[in-house]
């Protein structure tokens, strides 16, 4: 498909004109258009596409999932996504018990007070927490 009938179908799905696709919007064009996955796999899709987290997706972000935008684009969505599956509770920040989460996920007990000091370490503005910019100059020394 070329980036003109990946625009057109975004239009369509746009319902409400409003420039972005809701989930809601995403699922009524999707069944409308003979897809037959269930509403978790469209709502993981979704989530997927909607790299900045404001529960819309926006023209760019489903024309960098669609492959149309250039691969070095695609960083920064592989970026905010890692962050988005670290932010367990989508506060847009990181906290120490999200990090516990993650790394018991890995097979790995960390000592409460290790985990503080490594969200001290990068934490930046003292709030406690790790937010997106913190997060990413971190772990990726971006």
């Amino acid at each position: 498909m070329s980036a003109d009938s990946y625009k057109q179908f975004f239009t369509e799905a746009d319902a409400d004109g409003s420039g972005f696709l809701t989930l809601e919007e995403l699922t009524t064009i999707l069944e409308k258009k003979g897809y037959k996955e269930g509403k978790g796999k469209i709502r993981a899709m979704f989530n997927a596409v909607d790299t900045s987290g404001d529960s819309k997706v926006s023209l760019e972000e489903y024309l960098k999932a669609m492959g149309q935008v250039p691969e070095t684009d695609h960083k920064g969505a592989a970026m905010r996504n890692c962050f988005r599956s670290f932010d367990k509770n989508g506060d847009g920040r990181v906290d120490c018990g999200e990090l516990d989460q993650i790394f018991r996920g890995m097979g790995k007990v960390m000592d409460p007070k290790d985990l503080e000091r490594i969200i001290q370490l990068a934490d930046k503005d003292k709030s406690g927490t790790l937010d997106y910019e913190e997060f990413i100059a971190q772990v990726f020394g971006q």
